[in-house]
């Protein structure tokens, strides 16, 4: 229960930010916001799971980092097939009410970032100390 928890604050902390970033700088559809998720799951792969310092390899984290990447343009993918013009209905100083869930980073990137992080932190988040 805990490794969900984790996932859900660090892939929730991490696709905030770049998703505030993103709005911040206007990203908001079109193909830049798959580079834009791309960056989330790439950085959620990282981040979360044991650390890269901990990995027998760097490729580990790498891999996951990746991995990652491609998962998280895939779920924008999803999402605005599956979403595409569900409207937000309220307003921020990032973006205005109305506009499409999916052209709002500052929305859609936690919600990508949690559920990768999720499950990176379940797969990867270590088990048992190893008894010698």
């Amino acid at each position: 229960m805990i490794r969900v928890f984790l996932g859900i604050l660090k892939g929730g902390l991490v696709g905030g930010v770049v998703g505030v970033v993103a709005s911040r700088a206007g990203v908001g559809g079109g193909t830049v916001s798959y580079l834009v998720y791309a960056t989330v799951g790439f950085l959620v792969g990282i981040a979360c799971g044991k650390p890269p310092w901990r990995h027998e390899t760097l490729w580990t984290p790498a891999l996951k980092g990746l991995f990652g990447g491609l998962v998280a343009a895939g779920l924008f993918w999803v999402a605005r097939k599956a979403l595409g013009g569900v409207a937000v209905p309220f307003a921020s100083p990032l973006w205005t009410p109305g506009q499409p869930a999916t052209q709002v980073p500052a929305v859609l990137g936690p919600l990508i970032g949690i559920l990768y992080g999720i499950f990176v932190e379940v797969d990867d988040g270590g088990g048992a100390p190893k008894s010698t």
